[in-house]
């Protein structure tokens, strides 16, 4: 696995884990990966569905993957 940077490849740690955060937004949800990536959702359970299939793919690859959920009320 490689992480690409500033036009040059790298080896990314095997032991990294991928974190998927479902969280509340002012609009509704969204499903967050470190500070690179947001994707805003219209509801909790939509987030949840979207966040568990992108886990379990990269789990099927190889990588070591998880998901938090936010436990605030909608």
């Amino acid at each position: 696995m490689t992480d690409v940077e500033d036009g040059e490849a790298r080896v990314a740690p095997e032991d990294r884990v991928i974190t998927f955060e479902v969280v509340k937004e002012p609009y509704g949800w969204s499903i967050r990966r470190d500070a690179r990536m947001m994707t805003p959702v219209w509801c909790k359970a939509l987030a949840v569905e979207q966040a568990s299939r992108m886990v379990a793919v990269l789990r099927r690859h190889g990588a070591p993957a998880e998901l938090r959920i936010d436990d605030a009320e909608a």
